[in-house]
């Protein structure tokens, strides 16, 4: 369809590379100052159950803001203010309900402020960032795929929740800065589908670039330094497990708590008209990855 395409050229001409990534690349200093803020980030988020585009949204707004912001190590706490005034303004754009700014900082930070001090900040962010407050991140990408192969209602919630919580997995991670939003989307969704029925990997990933036309090369390493996170993740949860609660308070624990009350008693099904018309092959293959989402994992 016309306005489908109209649509990806919108997303594809506003999508940029991380701006912040060849200096966090360069100053390990604000690498470590960046994942702790992202870390916290995440850990409010699940705190107060905002969705997933709140948290992207926050990191998005707070890697502009230090790539216009000149980092400086010796005031450690500037990197963790904007983070709450970054995760206040996301979910002022997003979120219907939103606590009170003190409130806010109910994780343990080494740093409190004010509600004035977090409000100022709030206003050099925005000016920071011109006031563009919707930009373009993987979540774009991934609900403009989902309804371009065709899935809906409880599929199509599932199987983007899936892939919700490989991004926010690996958000923390600066090695993935250096990948586009449609790059990012792309390998969240064929690392959900290797993980659900590995033999579907080839059909979806031809589907895929097919639908967005970008480097197929690009994605497959995004999809093996996902592979290696979640292999590190793996390892660390179980060296970790001992002498822990359920949750453990780490960015992982609160991915998993986001993420890990899987629904499998819904009967779901691919809308029958997609966009564009799919093979008998294709449809049984989809039809293959329906069944085994519905297995909770």
């Amino acid at each position: 369809m016309f306005w489908e395409d109209d649509e990806l050229s919108s997303l594809f001409s506003k999508e940029g590379q991380n701006q912040l990534f060849d200096s966090v690349q360069a100053d390990g200093n604000l690498a470590k100052a960046r994942r702790a803020a992202v870390e916290w980030v995440l850990k409010v988020n699940a705190q107060y159950s905002f969705s997933a585009l709140t948290a992207v949204f926050a990191v998005n707004y707070l890697d502009r803001f230090l790539f216009s912001f000149r980092f400086r190590s010796e005031k450690p706490w500037t990197t963790q203010l904007a983070a709450v005034a970054c995760l206040s303004l996301a979910a002022k754009v997003e979120e219907t309900q939103v606590p009170l700014l003190l409130d806010l900082q109910v994780e343990e930070s080494r740093y409190v402020f004010e509600a004035k001090t977090i409000q100022r900040m709030e206003i050099l962010v925005l000016s920071s960032l011109q006031w563009k407050m919707n930009p373009v991140t993987p979540l774009s990408f991934l609900d403009f795929i989902a309804r371009r192969l065709g899935l809906k209602d409880h599929l199509c919630w599932e199987f983007l929740r899936r892939c919700n919580r490989i991004l926010l997995s690996v958000i923390s991670d600066f090695r993935f800065m250096c990948y586009l939003p449609s790059e990012m989307a792309t390998a969240a969704m064929l690392h959900v589908v290797d993980s659900v029925e590995p033999s579907l990997r080839v059909e979806y990933e031809n589907q895929l670039l097919g639908i967005l036309g970008i480097d197929k090369d690009r994605v497959n390493e995004c999809c093996e330094l996902i592979m290696e996170s979640a292999t590190m993740k793996v390892e660390g949860n179980r060296s970790k497990k001992r002498g822990f609660s359920s949750f453990t308070g780490s960015p992982n624990g609160v991915v998993d708590v986001m993420f890990s009350s899987d629904s499998s008693n819904d009967s779901w099904a691919v809308g029958s008209s997609s966009p564009e018309p799919m093979s008998k092959k294709s449809r049984n293959q989809q039809d293959q990855l329906l069944e085994m989402l519905s297995i909770p994992r």
